[in-house]
């Protein structure tokens, strides 16, 4: 076996090696050419995954005394693991590339005619002679046209774009208004370099009049004249995102932080409050779930069926009466399924209590499982910060190119704009890649408890998962990862091309393009569900990615009714957990700060806390949710290979109570079965006697 695993490992390792002399043997230019390389790999990409999955995909042998994850494994998947880590570095030349050619903040202050950015000390740019200039005092960009709306957040405009200390807080209607404003240092709405008794309302040297009254919006100067043709929206935005508002909100965060800290802490508690219920009054939190669910939805369909029965005496002619008919029978259909789902279920419903309790077993012993989910939010945080700067940076780059009339544009690098779908799959697959560690993580964990007989003598289980993850499966996890990451970048362009052709394409071409998009988003949830139980069977057996996910599938396809009632019941339950968090910990928020007299927006630490509250029970019930998927493929893997006589269970009393009587249950029926036909035959025999 382990003459085996070294074979593996250096098949891929010569695989990934040859790849590499080749690349930079034959071409060693591509390499300073962005265009050719990408060309390259991707031709040299599909010859090294033949050969690496057909060395690699060698199956595991697994021993007649298992008893949980092998400690015996090989490295799985390499190439996708070189493949992750090339992709890497090219996520590195496409960062140098941003930095070098944008700047992020051109988007986020605005830039004026000559190349300036509003806010900030500005370099000089060749020939320009009013770019260079300190605008660390104005910090709001205008447009001469306000009507323009297409170039509040455009680099480069048609319009006059000046960096201005305010924006015109009135009705701006002569010339002599605007002279006045600059004389009294209230703000200069024209050309830096004219002298105010030089102003003419032309257009070119300063904005035609009347200049509309407008508010700052994410330091662009928007005329308060477009709020009246969004019915005030614009308006409602400006007012939440005005300096005033903020410094209130600010000032009342500060006030209660200390209350915010509690909130958190209480909304801790209730978490933990809520994971001991559903591990002792599992049965009983269940059921009355599937009593709520039920009762919940004839009454839903009841009252649709009575709306429906009193417009139709009321108006028996009006559109309410049609749409009352629809939902009403939509909801007869989705009640009756569901009944009929829950009766077929319904023997599978004490497995769901039973894996519920046992993840709370599991957490129990292990309780710095709960901080695997903590790790990950930190690492995408950062992640997705470095992933929004250098976005930014792409969708800013550009060369400043002088006009004719001497004001510069930004021309758009042709490069960095295919590179930015580059970078968007780069995130995509880094976000799914930390989401599959932490499933790993946390299944080797699980499982290792469920397969120990003795609690109490595990060592390390989250760390030992943690360095299998490390040292084995980061090539399976990446594969994983990757293929998710191809679905939602197809879930992207379609959007991206659904934008595009909104109105044009026809009513056909739009619906297909909804199903397509639908269809996708489907196949994302399956894609995504088969995932996470692959990462159990990686965890478990160390297979490679291939392997586990048809090990995973075959196992959730022979126990179809228990998954359906453990995603429909048992995913219900966890999100009335995590309502339920919220739900007391706003409570508690109200009762605690409604009657604070120091504060203007008491709601704020609220919501706050609130949040807090959430994001503490979600790392909380994705663990419980991880440990009883992996709980539950544990029994179906322990059910497949035991049979409690010759080879004992490793499930706990309540598990083998439950498989006992299921044993008896088959064999009942097996039995009446049996005498059913013994009393045909008796019958057919009598039949031929007489």
């Amino acid at each position: 076996m382990r003459t085996q695993r070294v074979i593996i490992c250096n098949y891929a390792d010569d695989d990934a090696k040859t790849g590499r002399t080749g690349a930079g043997h034959h071409r060693p230019k591509y390499l300073c050419d962005g265009h050719r390389f990408f060309i390259h790999f991707s031709v040299f990409v599909p010859f090294v995954y033949f050969m690496t999955v057909s060395r690699s995909g060698e199956e595991q042998e697994v021993p007649d005394d298992f008893d949980g994850p092998l400690s015996e494994r090989s490295c799985r998947d390499v190439f996708f693991l070189l493949l992750f880590l090339a992709f890497w570095g090219g996520m590195g030349y496409v960062t140098y590339l941003a930095l070098v050619g944008g700047n992020m903040f051109r988007l986020l202050y605005g830039v004026d005619s000559w190349g300036n950015i509003c806010g900030v000390k500005n370099d000089v740019i060749g020939n320009v002679s009013l770019s260079g200039q300190d605008m660390t005092s104005k910090q709001f960009l205008f447009f001469y046209d306000l009507t323009d709306v297409s170039a509040i957040f455009a680099t480069s405009t048609d319009t006059v774009r000046l960096c201005v200390k305010s924006c015109p807080s009135e009705n701006v209607t002569s010339l002599e208004a605007l002279r006045t404003l600059a004389h009294n240092g209230t703000t200069v709405l024209c050309r830096y370099n004219v002298p105010i008794t030089s102003y003419v309302a032309d257009g070119v040297t300063c904005p035609t009049v009347p200049v509309p009254r407008a508010s700052p919006f994410l330091n662009r100067c928007v005329p308060d004249s477009l709020t009246s043709g969004v019915d005030g929206v614009l308006s409602s935005v400006s007012d939440a995102f005005s300096a005033n508002t903020w410094k209130t909100i600010l000032k009342d965060i500060e006030l209660s932080w200390k209350d915010v800290l509690i909130l958190t802490a209480i909304g801790f508690g209730f978490s933990l409050v809520m994971t001991a219920l559903m591990r002792f009054f599992a049965a009983f939190i269940i059921y009355l779930t599937i009593v709520v669910f039920i009762l919940g939805s004839l009454g839903g369909t009841g009252y649709l069926w009575y709306r429906w029965h009193s417009e139709n005496t009321t108006d028996p002619v009006g559109q309410n009466v049609q749409t009352f008919l629809i939902a009403a029978i939509c909801a007869t259909v989705v009640t009756v399924l569901v009944l009929l789902l829950l009766l077929i279920m319904r023997k599978r419903i004490g497995l769901v209590v039973q894996l519920f309790q046992e993840a709370g077993k599991a957490v129990a012993r292990m309780p710095l499982l709960l901080l695997q989910p903590v790790w990950t939010t930190i690492a995408t945080i950062l992640f997705g910060a470095y992933w929004v700067v250098i976005f930014l940076y792409i969708y800013t780059a550009g060369t400043p190119v002088v006009q004719s009339n001497g004001y510069v544009t930004f021309q758009t690098d042709s490069l960095l704009e295919k590179l930015v779908w580059y970078h968007v799959f780069g995130g995509l697959w880094m976000l799914q890649f930390l989401i599959g560690c932490q499933h790993v993580t946390i299944a080797g964990a699980v499982a290792t408890w469920f397969f120990t007989r003795n609690k109490k003598k595990m060592q390390s289980p989250i760390s030992k998962s943690m360095g299998r993850l490390i040292r084995y499966h980061l090539g399976s996890v990446a594969f994983g990862a990757m293929i998710i990451a191809l679905v939602q970048l197809a879930r992207i362009i379609l959007a991206y091309i659904q934008n595009r052709l909104k109105g044009r394409a026809g009513e056909v071409a739009d619906f297909c393009l909804r199903c397509l998009a639908c269809c996708l988003w489907c196949f994302e949830k399956v894609l995504k569900f088969i995932n996470r139980n692959a990462y159990i069977m990686i965890a478990i057996y160390g297979y490679n990615f291939c392997k586990s996910a048809q090990r995973a599938f075959s196992v959730l396809v022979s126990n179809a009714l228990r998954v359906a009632a453990l995603n429909s019941i048992g995913d219900f339950c966890l999100f009335l957990g995590k309502v339920a968090v919220v739900a007391a910990t706003v409570v508690v928020g109200i009762e605690l700060l409604q009657n604070r007299a120091d504060l203007t927006y008491y709601p704020v630490p609220i919501v706050l806390g609130a949040i807090c509250a959430f994001l503490i029970a979600h790392c909380f019930f994705t663990v419980y949710e991880m440990a009883i998927d992996t709980i539950f493929l544990c029994f179906c893997e322990d059910e497949e290979r035991n049979d409690g006589v010759t080879k004992p269970y490793y499930s706990s009393v309540g598990l083998r109570d439950y498989l006992q009587k299921q044993e008896r249950a088959i064999r009942a029926k097996q039995s009446k079965k049996q005498q059913k036909q013994q009393q045909q035959q008796q019958g057919y025999d009598n039949d031929g006697y007489e």
